[in-house]
C-alpha cells in the first residue's frame, strides 16, 4: 500500500478559503505547477503566489456568470485519466496530468439558513464543478490525491514533504471526498423537497406527494395560476397534464376530459361551447369527477354548460370575467388559468433500482404517411375522421381503440388487455352509427376483431399494421367492404 505519488500539478477550487494561502505558499516553495478557479486563482495571486487560470489552461473562458468554468476535457481528463494506459491519448489531445484537487464546494447550507433567500438564489449554489473534480479524483485514486477539508491541509502538507502521498492516504482522502459530496447532496435533496409545493395528498389520501415547479422554459399545469378551488392532489396533476398532452394535438377550438389518466371524452368545434359539449357527449358518464381542458378562453355560455356537470379540474388559457363569477360558485371547482403549454421532450418515472426515460410522443400523422392496404380506399370525409380519430387514441391507454362518425369521437377504449376485447367495448358502450370509423393504437394480430367491426357497419379503420397477420387482416377487410389504411407507427401509452 506504499506506491507514493508526488504531485506535480494541483487544481485548486476552494470557497472556505481558510488556510489557503500558507497551502499556496507550500505547494509553490516544493514547486508544484497550481491551477486555479476564479476566487481561488485571486487570492492565492494577492499573495503573491504564481497561478495558472484555468481558462489559461483550457484555452477557453468562464461562461454563463460562472456556472461554466472547469467542466472541459482539459480539467476532467486530467484527473480521470489512467497514467499507464492513457498517456498517449492524453499527450495526443494535449491533456496534462493533474495529480493533486484541492477543492470545496459552495457554502449551499450557509445559504439555506438565510430565511429571505428565494428558491433561485438557493440554486445558484449548488456546485456542479466541484463535484465533478471531487468525484473524479476520488475514483481515480489510484494516481491522484483529493484534499476536500482545509483541516487536511497540514496532513498532506506532512506526505508530500516525506516523498508523496501513499496509496493508503489516497484512498483515505477519496473516502472522505466522496462522504463530502453525499452530505452536500443530501443538503440540497432536504431543502429542495421542503421548498416543493405539498399536495392535497397522492394517488390516495393516506399517501403524501408534492411537486417541484421547473422554472426555465416550462409551460405546464405546475405554471398555471390557480384562479379558485381546492389544493391539488397528485391525481389532479397527472389527470390534467394527461389532458393538456392530448390537446396539444389540436388548433382548433378544442375540449379534451380525462379520467384516471385517460382521456373519456375528445371533442373539436366552432367554438369552446360546442368543443366542450361533442367531447361531453362521447361518454357523459365518465366524465363525471373528471378533468377538463381547452385551448381556447372559456367564456360565459361554455362555463354554464361545464357548471351543469361535476368536474375536479377546468384548465384553459383564460377566463371571461363571467365564467370566472359562475364558478365561485362551486368553491371547491379548481379553476387554472394556463395561458401557454409546452409537453416535455422526454419523461421518466422511477423504478425499483433506478429509472425508466423515454422521449415523448410528439410524432403528427401526415397523409402521405399513410398507405391503403384495402381494395377500398376511405372516402375525404372518413379520412378527416380517421385523422381526428387518430390523434385521440395515441393519448388513451393502451390497448386503446377509438370510434369516430362525421368529425366527432363517438367512443374510447382504453387500458384492456387484448385487442379484440378494446374493439368489443369501444363498439358496445355507446350506440354506433352506420358508416362510423375506428382507430387502433397498435395492429390487429387476428381477424377477430375486423369481423366485430363488419357486425357493427364499421367503414374505415386507421393502424400501425406490421402484424405477421396482416394479410389475414386486410382480406376480412374486404370481405366487410371496410377500407384500412397504415400509418406505419405504433402509439402505445402505458
Amino acid at each position: 500500500m506504499n506506491n507514493k505519488i508526488m504531485p506535480k500539478t494541483a487544481l485548486l477550487s476552494v470557497s472556505d478559503k481558510s488556510g489557503l494561502i500558507p497551502f499556496g505558499k507550500f505547494l509553490k516553495k516544493k514547486k508544484i505547477k497550481i491551477v486555479a478557479t476564479g476566487g481561488t486563482a485571486k487570492t492565492l495571486k494577492g499573495a503573491g503566489i504564481p497561478v495558472l487560470s484555468v481558462s489559461s489552461l483550457t484555452g477557453f473562458p468562464e461562461i454563463f456568470g460562472g456556472r461554466v468554468k472547469s467542466m472541459h476535457p482539459k480539467i476532467v481528463g486530467g484527473i480521470l485519466g489512467q497514467r499507464d494506459t492513457d498517456k498517449e491519448e492524453a499527450k495526443k489531445n494535449k491533456i496534462g496530468w493533474i495529480d493533486l484537487v484541492v477543492c470545496n464546494l459552495y457554502p449551499f447550507e450557509s445559504i439555506t439558513k438565510n430565511k429571505g433567500a428565494s428558491l433561485e438564489e438557493k440554486v445558484e449554489y449548488i456546485d456542479i464543478g466541484g463535484p465533478t473534480m471531487i468525484r473524479s479524483a476520488a475514483k481515480n485514486n489510484k494516481w491522484v490525491s483529493v484534499v476536500v477539508d482545509p483541516k487536511d491541509y497540514k496532513k498532506i502538507q506532512k506526505l508530500i514533504g516525506g516523498g508523496g502521498v501513499d496509496e493508503k492516504n489516497r484512498l483515505k482522502l477519496a473516502g472522505k471526498a466522496f462522504d463530502h459530496c453525499a452530505s452536500y447532496d443530501r443538503t440540497i435533496s432536504t431543502e429542495l423537497e421542503s421548498a416543493a409545493l405539498h399536495l392535497r395528498y397522492g394517488e390516495n389520501p393516506h399517501q403524501k406527494a408534492f411537486v417541484l415547479k421547473e422554472k426555465h422554459d416550462s409551460f405546464g399545469l405546475p405554471q398555471a395560476k390557480q384562479v379558485q378551488g381546492k389544493e391539488m392532489s397528485y391525481n389532479n396533476f397527472l389527470d390534467g397534464d394527461a389532458a393538456l398532452l392530448c390537446l396539444h394535438e389540436f388548433k382548433k377550438p378544442s375540449c379534451v376530459i380525462v379520467k384516471h389518466g385517460s382521456p373519456c371524452g375528445v371533442g373539436v368545434g366552432k367554438h369552446s361551447r360546442e368543443a366542450f359539449l361533442n367531447a361531453l357527449r362521447v361518454d357523459p358518464l365518465s366524465a363525471f369527477g373528471g378533468v377538463v381542458a381547452m385551448n381556447k378562453k372559456c367564456d360565459l355560455s361554455t362555463a354554464k354548460e361545464l357548471n351543469k356537470v361535476f368536474f375536479e379540474i377546468i384548465v384553459a388559457p383564460s377566463f371571461d370575467i363571467d365564467a370566472l363569477s359562475l364558478f365561485s360558485k362551486k368553491k371547491n371547482l379548481r379553476v387554472l388559468a394556463l395561458p401557454r403549454y409546452k409537453p416535455k421532450k422526454s419523461f421518466g418515472k422511477e423504478i425499483a433500482g433506478g429509472w425508466v426515460i423515454q422521449e415523448t410522443d410528439l410524432s403528427r400523422l401526415k397523409g402521405g404517411a399513410l398507405e391503403t392496404v384495402t381494395k377500398k380506399s376511405p372516402t375525404k370525409m372518413q379520412l378527416s375522421t380517421l385523422f381526428l380519430a387518430w390523434k385521440t387514441v395515441k393519448h388513451a391507454k393502451s390497448n386503446a381503440i377509438v370510434v369516430a362518425h362525421n368529425k366527432k369521437i363517438i367512443s374510447i377504449s382504453g387500458g384492456q388487455t387484448s385487442r379484440v376485447d378494446a374493439v368489443k367495448y369501444a363498439l358496445t358502450k355507446t350506440k354506433v352509427p352506420v358508416g362510423a370509423v375506428l382507430a387502433s393504437d397498435a395492429f390487429f394480430p387476428f381477424r377477430d376483431s375486423i369481423d366485430l367491426m363488419g357486425k357493427h357497419k364499421i367503414k374505415a379503420v386507421i393502424q400501425p399494421g406490421g402484424s405477421i397477420k396482416d394479410q389475414e387482416v386486410i382480406e376480412a377487410c374486404d370481405e366487410h367492404k371496410i377500407s384500412m389504411v397504415f400509418t406505419g407507427t405504433r402509439v402505445f401509452k402505458h
